[in-house]
């Protein structure tokens, strides 16, 4: 499983690099710095695991994984500016804005966002299952969730009971859409979508309360970041409004969902459920 994981994040990493040349300019030097840097690239490996859990030749769609973690990688930029986080490190190395400067990172963090769909455009599939794909994911990046997320982040002060619909909006949206963008390719029904947009959402939530863990007792140099900050900077962290324990049994409770909801799909694909699990039990 170690070995077939390694695979695919090898083609991801290679996938993210194609049509980025940094030598044509500021812009493209720092689009090639984002994507080049190393990361967990869950997005696209939930994504291609799950085709591979569906009888479907994962690797004929890296380039339609890669643009997930495009994606992702362009919310992070902008996540990290003075005007949102103000965050020096990502991923263990300067920000787009501390590398570059701030202007240029706005602009690399556009230009990827667009430029990942011009690669879900590419994508070997019917026209139909392409538009199906742009839809879902436009709406879980936009105005009714990642970016809505953002913004309800930016707004937050101190209402507890907001928290988890923040960590929906701003994280789970987007590994709910990976995981139905597969359910396309795959030909899942509605009914099966509906199922996995449940487990996906779970996942999500699962997972930015393990991230959420991590700021208060991780340690900086595995998670590549600069930790303890959520608590000056107002965030919607959970751990500062419950306790570690409590965080802890709902990551627990979102796992027995997620699992539930798989088993109910008959998904049991062993290198998707490891990564299911590990998303949520995580040290970096």
């Amino acid at each position: 499983m170690a070995d077939y994981l390694q695979r695919l994040t090898a083609a991801i990493d290679r996938e993210l690099l194609v049509g980025i040349d940094p030598s044509r300019g500021t812009l493209e030097a720092a689009m090639h710095y984002a994507v080049s840097v190393s990361g967990k690239r869950l997005r696209p490996l939930l994504f291609l695991t799950l085709l591979d859990a569906s009888g479907r030749k994962a690797e004929r769609h890296i380039g339609l994984a890669s643009a997930l973690e495009i994606i992702h990688t362009y919310s992070l930029i902008h996540d990290d500016l003075p005007a949102m986080d103000n965050d020096d490190l990502r991923r263990g190395m300067p920000t787009v804005h501390r590398k570059f400067n701030e202007a240029v990172a706005l602009l690399a963090g556009d230009t990827l966002l667009t430029y990942a769909f011009e690669k879900i455009a590419a994508a070997p599939l019917p026209a139909e299952k392409t538009v199906a794909i742009m839809g879902i994911v436009t709406r879980c990046i936009g105005k009714e969730g990642m970016a809505l997320g953002q913004a309800l982040d930016l707004e937050f002060r101190g209402d507890a009971g907001a928290i988890s619909e923040i960590h929906r909006l701003k994280t789970a949206e987007l590994i709910k859409g990976s995981l139905l963008a597969a359910a396309v390719v795959a030909g899942f029904s509605r009914r099966r979508q509906d199922l996995l947009a449940r487990a996906g959402t779970a996942l999500g939530l699962g997972f930015q309360l393990a991230d959420d863990l991590l700021d208060v007792s991780g340690d900086e140099e595995r998670v590549g970041k600069k930790l303890r900050k959520d608590g000056n900077n107002r965030s919607p962290n959970a751990v500062l409004h419950s306790s570690p324990q409590a965080v802890r049994a709902e990551i627990g409770r979102c796992h027995r969902e997620a699992r539930g909801w798989l088993a109910e799909l008959g998904i049991d694909f062993a290198p998707f459920l490891f990564l299911a699990k590990s998303m949520l039990y995580r040290s970096q």
